[in-house]
């Protein structure tokens, strides 16, 4: 009971990976359980995942006696470690910092960790040409050419947008790419996998599974491929936003600073995700001497403050966010990063700006640190103006204290710890 009342809340709060995973463990301690229990059959629908069994012996019927079938034993349970390894690659796709870098990491990671000779990632937008194309290759594989894929991915992602993941457990008899046998088999391939990286127009590519050997796919392969491509997708989508509000005028061509106004949206961008994948995700306020900095377009004293701004936003993560949060203050939204990572990364910049000259001003600022609180049960709207609110009070506290001192105010004000 307590890992289906897990599992359903993770589900009903959109968690789908993690609900997968107490489902595994459910179907595993309890096979069948689902066939007795109404709930649990509900729960596994909403899931998308109903487990598979060998079929049981028939019922003994006064017929003629027929050949016993013997299962092989690798069919008894069907292999559900698949879903397990999902958030870790989700949480390695959403760490990467280009387009790129997601194709290259969502190859590496399917094609090691299920022993493929192959795997091939593609950006695509359906009848169009490849945009980019990464391919993983075990050891002791030759890379194809760049030009062998190219014609076989054109047709099977305009098959899979329409039909969904394609299985061909043996490609020499596959009339659907009979004419692509002939690149394929000296490449030693054998079946394959083709699945779109999200659905119908809005695909953004194909990820290929290619395997020397015979493989029939199961409806469970195709689901955890399914859903490792939806988080590339996601991934994909992330990179290109991040790229788009860089390049906007949202943020300030003199310091680097992403503007005030987009601090909002921004945030809550950011704790959605974290929400989802459970990851950490703190909001650092850097509060700077009053004379340092004053409104923007008050004439050359705001120079100093976009010196500031300048080191921050060149000594922060791609992934972390920066923004000129008043005419004094920097906030910083750092993306998988606990309340102690916060706090160190206040000391890296208090030497940052210490070492491009401006020792007394590395010394003197005050810092205000809290970390979100991303319980599934709060809604991420509420944890977002809670976390707002804390890193306000924090950076409040920490002007109090005097100058140079750093405060991270976790949920329970009586544990606000003074660095």
């Amino acid at each position: 009971q307590d890992l289906m009342l897990q599992a359903e809340i993770l589900v009903q709060y959109g968690m789908r990976n993690k609900a997968l995973e107490r489902l595994q463990r459910i179907q595993q301690l309890f096979p069948h359980e689902e066939e007795r229990n109404p709930d649990l059959h509900q729960l596994y629908m909403s899931a998308g995942l109903m487990p598979q069994y060998a079929p049981s012996a028939a019922p003994t019927q006064p017929v003629a006696p027929v050949a016993t079938v013997v299962a092989p034993a690798d069919a008894a349970v069907p292999d559900m470690s698949g879903f397990a390894r999902i958030p870790e690659i989700t949480r390695k796709l959403n760490q990467q910092n280009t387009a790129q870098a997601v194709l290259n990491t969502a190859a590496t990671e399917i094609g090691t960790q299920w022993n493929l000779e192959r795997c091939v990632v593609a950006l695509r937008k359906p009848g169009l040409a490849i945009s980019g194309l990464k391919e993983f290759c075990a050891e002791g594989t030759k890379p194809a050419k760049s030009d062998v894929f190219e014609d076989l991915i054109c047709r099977l992602h305009d098959l899979a947008v329409v039909q969904g993941p394609l299985s061909f457990p043996d490609v020499a008899s596959a009339h659907e790419i009979k004419e692509f046998a002939q690149h394929l088999t000296p490449l030693g391939v054998r079946s394959l996998l083709a699945v779109p990286l999200g659905d119908g127009a809005e695909s953004l590519g194909i990820m290929l599974l290619l395997s020397g050997e015979y493989r029939n796919w199961s409806s469970n392969d195709s689901l955890v491929f399914k859903m490792i491509a939806e988080q590339a997708a996601t991934a994909l989508g992330n990179v290109g936003l991040r790229r788009l509000v860089k390049n906007l005028s949202v943020t300030d061509e003199n310091s680097g600073l992403l503007k005030r106004a987009s601090y909002l949206d921004l945030l809550m961008g950011e704790i959605r995700r974290a929400w989802q994948q459970s990851t950490p995700t703190s909001v650092l306020l850097m509060k700077f001497g009053a004379a340092l900095g004053k409104e923007p377009g008050e004439g050359s004293v705001d120079s100093p403050m976009q010196r500031m701004g300048q080191i921050v936003a060149a000594n922060i993560r791609q992934n972390d966010l920066a923004f000129r949060y008043t005419a004094n203050t920097i906030a910083i939204v750092l993306g998988e990063t606990s309340e102690r990572e916060a706090m160190l990364a206040v000391e890296k910049m208090r030497r940052v700006i210490g070492a491009a000259a401006e020792k007394q001003v590395a010394t003197s600022f005050n810092a205000g640190v809290a970390e979100a609180v991303l319980r599934q049960e709060f809604d991420p709207v509420d944890i977002v103006t809670e976390v707002i609110n804390r890193a306000e009070r924090a950076l409040e506290k920490s002007v109090a204290a005097g100058a140079g001192m750093s405060v991270a105010l976790p949920p329970s004000l009586a544990a606000a710890a003074v660095a």
